[in-house]
């Protein structure tokens, strides 16, 4: 501050200097009425450096404010008149814009009751400036179309964009953010207008992105809560992603990602992730994904992940597991699943350690006899071993997969078995006779008392 007021003050001596010296030449060379060249120039050095000044502080930057009643009466126009810094405040009302491009690193900031229509036209709203801070509106009516996708925010190769408190109802899309860096999405509400997987659209949806925030937003009524694809270094947190056609979560090709203390409820399927690697999963919680083929989690072909402290509760099959390699499972509560977990028999290397397993029709389930997983300090509400040792773990080795769990993995139609008296008398044998099972599933150290 001191610096720029002696700046403005030597500015505005050496301007008011140059005018009285040009005034004095101008009386005694009334016939050429011209500046002398030197101080033309001086002029102009001065008022560049003004202008400089101006420009790259935020002291100069100004609020248009946007109602019926005021001077600037549409958003539009408001985003014309602005300049890079300034704020655009918008009162309470319904603006029916249409397409509103913003390519100018400006916030716009609607106070409660702010409606903002695209018309169907297009997207809503479309970033393509740095910088761009969108708060506290209602935005509404993205366009329809089988070769565009249409948002109610679409963001397209910038950085530092921050959308907040933002209530998105009648898009297609909701957020649309395309080569995005160190964007933020932050407690919005998004809900979709979805009637199938082929025409609707995704709540939050990323391309090729990288070190984005997505926290703290409700997604509902879309094809996809949050859809991600190529994109790496993400952090998603706090969200609530309930109703989809498909996914809560449906994330491909896309490494070094975290999702911590999400909720995934009564979707098609819970969460898929497909073809990634160093994923940590934490403090989620997977509820009522429920239908023939739903999953809590789908885990396609990934490594090197966690999943940590998770709950999975009221779905058809809690984790899915196809492919997947050096896994760690830990600390997670299966409750009440159909299956807990089925693995596939081209995953390898996985440890399931410190979970537990309560109230699942099926534990563990799979369509192999071998394994490479690794089995051990779970508590398992089926067990029926002792610890005459008292040191809470059970002295003989627990079973996790039974007689017709994996039967029914490799020929499912067997379901309707379930619970008959053919497989009640055919577990009964098991229990004397477990070589039908397959023996490497076990768990060496089952835990007497389920981890709280």
């Amino acid at each position: 501050m001191p610096l720029l007021k002696l700046m403005k003050t030597l500015l505005n001596f050496k301007i008011k200097r140059v005018c009285q010296k040009t005034n004095l030449y101008h009386k005694q060379n009334q016939k050429n009425h011209q500046i002398p060249l030197g101080w033309k120039n001086t002029l102009y050095f001065f008022s560049l450096i003004l202008i400089s000044i101006t420009a790259i502080n935020p002291l100069f930057s100004k609020t248009i404010s946007v109602c019926t009643n005021c001077t600037v009466k549409t958003v539009k126009d408001a985003i014309l008149f602005s300049q890079n810094g300034d704020t655009i405040k918008i009162q309470p009302g319904i603006y029916k814009e249409g397409f509103l491009p913003i390519t100018k690193s400006i916030s716009i900031i609607g106070e409660n009751g702010v409606v903002i229509d695209g018309l169907k036209e297009k997207h809503v709203l479309g970033v393509y400036a740095n910088g761009v801070r969108i708060q506290n509106l209602k935005v509404i009516g993205s366009g329809i179309s089988d070769l565009s996708e249409y948002a109610g925010v679409h963001a397209e190769k910038v950085k530092d964009c921050y959308f907040e408190n933002l209530s998105l109802e009648d898009n297609v899309y909701g957020f649309y953010l395309a080569e995005t860096t160190n964007c933020t999405i932050k407690n919005n509400t998004s809900i979709g207008n979805a009637e199938n997987e082929v025409l609707g659209g995704n709540g939050i949806h990323l391309w090729s992105a990288s070190h984005n925030k997505i926290i703290g937003n409700k997604l509902k009524k879309h094809r996809d809560g949050i859809y991600l694809e190529f994109s790496e270094h993400l952090e998603i947190e706090g969200n609530e992603s309930e109703e989809n056609i498909r996914y809560g979560m449906h994330f491909m090709f896309s490494n070094h990602n975290q999702f911590n203390k999400n909720i995934f409820k009564n979707n098609s399927a819970g969460v898929a992730v497909m073809y990634s690697k160093d994923i940590i999963m934490e403090e989620n919680e997977f509820l009522d994904n429920w239908g023939e083929s739903s999953n809590g989690i789908l885990l396609k072909d990934i490594a090197d992940s966690t999943l940590s402290k998770n709950r999975f509760e009221g779905n058809t099959i809690a984790v899915f597991a196809d492919g997947i390699t050096n896994v760690n499972f830990q600390n997670n509560d299966f409750i009440n699943n159909g299956w807990g977990i089925k693995i596939l028999g081209n995953t390898d290397y996985n440890k399931i350690i410190d979970n537990n397993f309560i109230k699942n029709v099926f534990d563990i389930s799979t369509n192999t006899k071998s394994t490479t997983n690794v089995f051990s300090k779970n508590y398992w509400d089926h067990y029926e071993g002792y610890d005459l040792d008292k040191d809470h773990i059970g002295d003989i080795p627990h079973k996790t997969i039974h007689f017709f769990g994996y039967w029914i993995a490799v020929y499912p139609f067997l379901m309707v078995l379930y619970e008959s008296p053919v497989v009640l008398f055919l577990q009964g044998i098991e229990k004397a006779f477990p070589i039908v099972t397959p023996i490497e599933f076990e768990d060496q150290h089952p835990r007497m008392k389920e981890r709280i």
